[in-house]
């Protein structure tokens, strides 16, 4: 009976036991990537200060020719740059020191207080405090990380006014995949400073958007666990195939013994727009569907996945999950609108689900036992 609960419920990954309710899901939902990495990807590095200054005196008659021709490349580029551009790149770097300390309210603080950000995805903020407080959250899940800012144009539009154009290269702490992004940033000077009035991020037409798009759902990373006192549900989730991919997998344990196993593999649709997911278990159960990102009237993001397929006894079934975060290690999961061979089920109870606690670390004794 119990292993037809769980063949019957597998669309959502839920196991009942013993009356009780397990569900076999995901990390805490902070859509960190669209929000988060858009902050990353607003930043833009150069290297102004860097211009040597005796290059000026590149053309005097008295050096030799290979000394002319060595400060000749210099002056080319800096000739190119006016004080004011000169001064935005400057701003620029500031910021990227600012954003690699992970100081959030530094960074924000190269923004006018009304300032407007939309990332790959075309999430937009809204003004300094939102970029502020979604830098908060992107530093917590993601510190140390590190950014490549390359400027393509600086363009004076008027006094006052200038549009800048360039790419960055955003690396995770122990990633090896970096992130590439395009940028357009208005700078209007307030006060004698240059800052960022508007900023677009755009996925860079050599770069398929799969991995882009996919990295909004970089929370279901890791490994998790939903204990009860008759199931046990293990579930872990990594990134494949360049990063454009997201593999699940999960494994339910009743009364010690394995009870179900499966994978879930998730990834950009191109032609629906859409993160598409598939699902397959041990049993021959299999299911598709999209994930979707909601806002609630209380301004707090959660992900919801609506998913149909068919049992391995041949039932259609449907279902959606709501996850919610509560903080960095903790998140809650509802089913609701389940179906199964056409008959409405009850909706779950709301869930916790936590990360899993990392594996000790064996002592060494003093005598290297």
């Amino acid at each position: 009976m119990l292993k037809a609960l769980f063949l019957s419920l597998i669309l959502s990954w839920i196991t009942v036991a013993g009356g009780a309710m397990f569900l076999a899901t995901s990390d805490d939902p902070v859509p960190r990537s669209q929000v988060q990495n858009a902050q990353a990807e607003t930043i833009q590095k150069t290297k102004a200060a860097a211009i040597p200054q005796e290059a000026a005196n590149s053309n005097d008659a008295e050096a030799n020719e290979d000394e002319s021709n060595k400060a000749s490349e210099a002056p080319l580029i800096a000739r190119k740059w006016s004080p004011e551009e000169a001064a935005i790149r400057l701003v620029n770097e500031a910021f990227v020191k600012a954003y690699e300390a992970g100081n959030a309210n530094a960074v924000a603080a190269h923004f006018t207080s009304d300032a407007e950000y939309m990332d790959e995805t075309g999430t937009v903020l809204q003004g300094r405090e939102a970029i502020a407080k979604c830098l908060v959250g992107f530093f917590e899940n993601h510190p140390k990380c590190k950014l490549e800012m390359n400027v393509d144009s600086i363009r004076m539009l008027s006094p006052g006014v200038a549009l800048e154009d360039g790419h960055t290269v955003m690396t995770y702490a122990n990633d090896d995949c970096p992130i590439e992004c395009r940028y357009t940033t208005v700078y209007v000077k307030v006060d004698g400073k240059w800052l960022a009035a508007s900023v677009r991020d755009s996925v860079p037409s050599d770069l398929q958007e799969h991995s882009t798009q996919l990295r909004q759902l970089d929370w279901l990373i890791g490994d998790w666990v939903d204990e009860g006192a008759a199931a046990v549900v293990h579930f872990s989730c990594d990134a494949t195939d360049n990063g454009n991919f997201l593999v699940r997998s999960f494994a339910i344990h009743v009364a010690g013994q394995n009870a179900m196993t499966g994978t879930q593999r998730i990834g950009w649709d191109p032609l629906a727009g859409k993160l598409r997911t598939w699902i397959f278990d041990s049993e021959g159960s299999f299911g598709e569907g999209f994930w979707y990102r909601r806002t609630g009237d209380d301004g707090n993001d959660s992900w919801v996945l609506k998913i149909s397929g068919v049992m391995a006894d041949g039932q259609t079934a449907s279902s959606t999950s709501i996850y919610t975060a509560i903080d960095d290690q903790t998140m809650t999961w509802q089913s609701v609108d389940h179906e199964i061979g056409g008959v409405q089920q009850p909706d779950s109870e709301i869930m916790t689900i936590v990360r899993s606690a990392p594996a000790p670390v064996q002592a060494v004794a003093d005598d290297g036992r």
